[in-house]
């Protein structure tokens, strides 16, 4: 198996994988096909000699998660990663570096699986400092879906027919590779890695839903207007998006320019990443967004929507709690 034995299988699988049920195959145009049926250890084995590339779902149909990856998807995200990396370990948080085709994928592992809206709770604030997206991407998958699809690491990418090893900041602020081969990678992994526990976000949702609405990481607060709680649910979301900021609600999702201009967060109609920012916000008389490569433009409500994966009264219900991030 090159290597590859059995134990360092289970040992990759122990770390990488938490839904069973499912998984995704990478097409050679770097696109995934999903495979509604379990992965197993074969398949597994199979990635990892490179016969082909799978991803998995990082949420379940309960919504738990048992690790998060913080994906920068470019290169020059390296320096600010390295600081994260850094300030997470003085608070005992492991993190793992690994290297992508075009950036870079932080992950965390926990000591058990844990409720995906704790999770954002914690990590978001680090990925929009970052300009990164968060896996998992959604508080629950769609409902018949199967949430936030990651690649699965040491792979062969089938775009470049190359692979990506795991790697650890030196002290130069470069990084250097944990081994020279996938075996050796592994192996790494499973004598480094240490689990952390989330830490405790009940009391900051109890605390938003107390209020009418929440104070964002950055400083800024969504208020829901007590007075549109009990009208129509339409007139109120229209209410409730004349009283925001849309610049700087969806500045916190990607990082816009002066003209609005940023990369597209939106999931399922970038492929390939949103390689050129496609993605407008315009504020003014007449507040929206507008993707251009999508084709399709909305108010700050409908970006919330399709960016958590939820109906328009599931996002309604959350807002008027103080809990949609």
């Amino acid at each position: 198996m090159n290597g590859v034995t059995a134990e360092l299988v289970r040992g990759y699988a122990s770390l990488f994988v938490h839904c069973w049920d499912y998984f995704a195959v990478q097409q050679r145009d770097g696109s995934y096909r999903p495979s509604y049926r379990p992965l197993s250890l074969s398949h597994l084995a199979d990635h990892l000699m490179g016969k082909y590339t799978l991803g998995t779902f990082a949420v379940d149909r309960e919504g738990y998660c048992s690790s998060a990856v913080l994906d920068v998807d470019h290169e020059d995200g390296l320096e600010g990663l390295v600081l994260l990396v850094r300030k997470l370990a003085g608070q005992g948080i492991f993190t793992l570096l690994e290297a992508t085709r075009r950036g870079w994928h932080l992950w965390i592992f926990f000591d058990q699986p844990v409720m995906a809206s704790h999770v954002r709770v914690w990590l978001l604030p680090y990925a929009r400092m970052l300009g990164a997206e968060l896996f998992p991407k959604q508080d629950m998958p769609r409902s018949g879906g199967v949430g936030s699809l990651v690649r699965l690491p040491l792979g062969i990418h089938r775009q470049t027919g190359g692979w990506y090893p795991f790697v650890v900041p030196g002290m130069d602020g470069q990084v250097v590779p944990v081994g020279e081969t996938v075996p050796d990678c592994i192996a790494w992994c499973l004598g480094h890695v240490q689990r952390v526990r989330v830490p405790d976000v009940a009391g900051r949702l109890e605390q938003t839903r107390e209020g009418q609405g929440r104070t964002g990481e950055a400083g800024a607060r969504v208020v829901v207007p007590g007075e549109a709680r009990g009208r129509e649910m339409k007139g109120a979301i229209r209410e409730w998006c004349r009283s925001q900021d849309i610049v700087e609600v969806i500045g916190r999702y990607t990082t816009l320019d002066r003209r609005g201009i940023g990369r597209c967060p939106l999931p399922g109609h970038h492929s390939r990443g949103d390689v050129r920012p496609s993605l407008q916000v315009f504020g003014g008389n007449d507040p929206h967004w507008y993707c251009y490569t999508w084709g399709r433009a909305g108010n700050v409500f409908d970006f919330l929507c399709l960016y958590h994966g939820l109906t328009v009264r599931e996002a309604w219900e959350r807002l008027r709690e103080g809990v949609l991030l």
